[in-house]
């Protein structure tokens, strides 16, 4: 998931452009990538994440004079309305029990005229996960089930996300698509990216029978291999970046 966030973040924070200075909330701050490219373009930020460990990680790994990471739920803030300039989120609206308090809170936190944004992976423009997914589809049912649910999601697809900022109350709302290149150096490097069991298809890995990850595996080198030595690959990654403003 670090890989892709590091990857992601200076695409998204030119999309939602938040001046410098600003007082930024970070939501779902993971291990820090986003807040830390938040404070080196000179914003003042708060990371927020419910997972201890990756607030232990950001503030060994991401420590900076500009950022302070603190645990709390995504639709509970704690904050008083309207502290911050603008509150952002990266990969995170889609595995929350409930985007739409998360994005209430978004909103309530964010001053008048500030900047609420998010971005997430467009499923259907994933070609580094199909070859994983659609794969392992045909040979465990739940893959199978787990990518169909992916796809199908309510944020899922273009245009998905405006419509829920617009549902929050939130004004010049756009949406655009984001393109990143994500460089795997070999095979190993690739199948590595799945199996340390982040992200929703590498826990699925993790559950499945050896016997059966084998085979997988064995499909999934030859999809990337396509009839090729083995060596670097590069796979285009889709998101879909939000911006809207607090009604003044």
């Amino acid at each position: 998931m670090g890989r892709w966030s590091a990857l992601l973040a200076p695409a998204f924070l030119a999309t939602a452009r938040v001046p410098a200075g600003s007082r930024v909330l970070d939501l779902g701050c993971g291990t820090g990538v986003l807040s830390i490219t938040l404070a080196n373009a000179g914003a003042h930020v708060v990371g927020v994440d419910a997972s201890a460990a990756y607030l232990e990680a950001a503030r060994r790994q991401r420590g900076h004079p500009s950022v302070a990471y603190e645990h709390g739920d995504a639709s509970r803030l704690r904050f008083a309305a309207g502290c911050f300039d603008a509150a952002v989120c990266t990969l995170l609206l889609d595995i929350l029990p409930d985007a739409e308090a998360a994005v209430a809170e978004m909103r309530r936190v964010t001053r008048p005229g500030g900047i609420v944004a998010s971005a997430l992976h467009d499923f259907w423009g994933a070609p580094y996960a199909s070859l994983v997914w659609d794969t392992a589809a045909v040979l465990d049912p739940g893959m199978s089930q787990l990518r169909d649910t992916m796809k199908a999601g309510p944020l899922a697809g273009a245009g998905r996300q405006a419509e829920l900022w617009r549902r929050a109350g939130l004004t010049e709302v756009t949406e655009v698509p984001l393109v990143v290149d994500c460089e795997y150096a070999g095979f190993d490097d690739y199948w590595a990216s799945f199996a340390g069991g982040q992200g929703r298809v590498a826990v699925r890995l993790l559950e499945v029978p050896q016997d059966v990850l084998a085979e997988i595996k064995r499909h999934v080198r030859a999809g990337y291999l396509a009839g090729m030595v083995d060596g670097p690959r590069s796979f285009p990654m889709l998101f879909r970046a939000v911006r809207g403003a607090v009604p003044s």
